[in-house]
């Protein structure tokens, strides 16, 4: 009679091993999660005294080079309070203009902020379709326009009033509406598609 193999135990999901030039290590999913936040909201915690539009388009920048998992999963980490001060101050608004645009209270936004926690999740989500649509548009201006004229151009100032205008393709919403939820970022992506080479520059 032969020994019957003993089956081997699965594998936790959690603690898969992760294989980076034929070299394994366990490293649990929570903190792949984590290498990415720390990417990308890294240049938050780091800003110090610097300009917020110079801070703010090196996150643009971030955003536009992560893959796409990277960017969910810096989301599920937790979007910093922080973030609000460098829109802001990137667009010459205030923290309760940002606020608005994400969906979180003052309130709420002070506790938080108060407690080092990330904002609430929906208004993280919404941040980020905000980052990916500025990050797109800055892509779309720069493979449509004169880079002469470009440099001139204050691609900060546009989005700011481009995304309070009501649009007819959004039947009189603003793109600041339509980031509320999934369905309406994908609208504001696709019309930045059929955008593609009418951009001001």
């Amino acid at each position: 009679m032969t020994a019957t193999a003993r089956p081997r135990k699965s594998q936790s999901l959690a603690t898969s091993p992760v294989v980076t030039a034929g070299v394994s290590s366990r490293k649990p999913r929570r903190a792949l999660r984590q290498d990415a936040g720390a990417r990308l909201w890294g240049v938050l915690r780091r800003s110090g005294a610097r300009d917020s539009r110079a801070v703010f388009h090196e996150l643009l920048g971030l955003v536009t080079d992560c893959p796409p998992v990277d960017l969910y999963d810096a989301v599920e980490e937790g979007v910093p309070t922080a973030v609000v001060s460098v829109i802001a101050g990137a667009f010459g608004g205030t923290h309760e203009s940002v606020m608005d645009l994400i969906g979180v209270s003052e309130s709420t936004f002070r506790r938080k902020h108060e407690a080092s926690e990330p904002l609430p999740e929906v208004a993280g989500h919404r941040v980020m379709g905000f980052l990916r649509i500025v990050a797109r548009l800055q892509r779309l201006l720069q493979e449509s326009g004169d880079p002469a004229q470009l440099a001139n151009f204050d691609l900060d100032a546009w989005v700011r009033d481009w995304i309070r205008e009501p649009l007819p393709e959004f039947a009189g919403k603003t793109p600041a509406q339509m980031l509320r939820n999934p369905e309406g970022q994908r609208a504001i992506e696709e019309l930045l598609d059929r955008m593609r080479g009418g951009l001001p520059a």
